[in-house]
């Protein structure tokens, strides 16, 4: 014997819009919140990457900062020291000046001129001495002259008895 089966091969029409969204959720919304999730973990993730590069970057301006702090004092020190070593040059010019100056002169000061003092300046040199002619202190003159130490100037000459005390100034 032979059953009978029907087969209804028409499409049902529609069940409700409670049942469609609930096979809706179950199939796609469940991919949707997934990907949301990893969209929020990603856009978290890039928060977090960017905040610790921007908390670098504030640690090392501070590091910059504290090395400038310390190094303000010894730069201060060094253009101190610099501008020391400046006049220190300044003097050890003019001093290395005044002793070849004062060489020259004495080298070149005949022997018949005996001197008295001899006052070494900023500005030059000063020579008090005596002789027993006048013509020595013209060739004392005339040699300082010729070596061009500088102006050679008799300031003073006067004579007491047979003697004649001079003074000459080399600037």
């Amino acid at each position: 014997m032979a059953k009978n089966f029907r087969f209804n091969l028409f499409h049902k029409k529609g069940g409700s819009f409670i049942a469609d969204a609930v096979l809706f959720f179950n199939t796609y919304a469940k991919y949707i919140i997934i990907i949301t999730q990893l969209v929020v973990l990603s856009v978290f993730f890039i928060k977090i990457v960017l905040d610790q590069s921007i908390i670098d970057l504030k640690e090392s301006i501070d590091q910059k900062n504290q090395i400038i702090l310390a190094a303000i004092p010894m730069i201060n020190n060094s253009t101190q020291l610099s501008q020391k070593m400046e006049l220190m040059n300044g003097l050890v010019d003019q001093t290395v000046r005044q002793y070849q100056l004062l060489t020259a002169t004495l080298k070149n000061i005949p022997q018949s001129v005996t001197l008295d003092h001899v006052v070494i300046g900023a500005k030059g040199l000063t020579v008090s001495g005596h002789t027993f002619e006048s013509v020595d202190i013209k060739r004392l003159q005339l040699r300082l002259q010729k070596i061009k130490l500088g102006s050679v100037t008799i300031d003073r000459v006067s004579k007491e008895k047979n003697i004649y005390s001079f003074d000459l100034s080399v600037k």
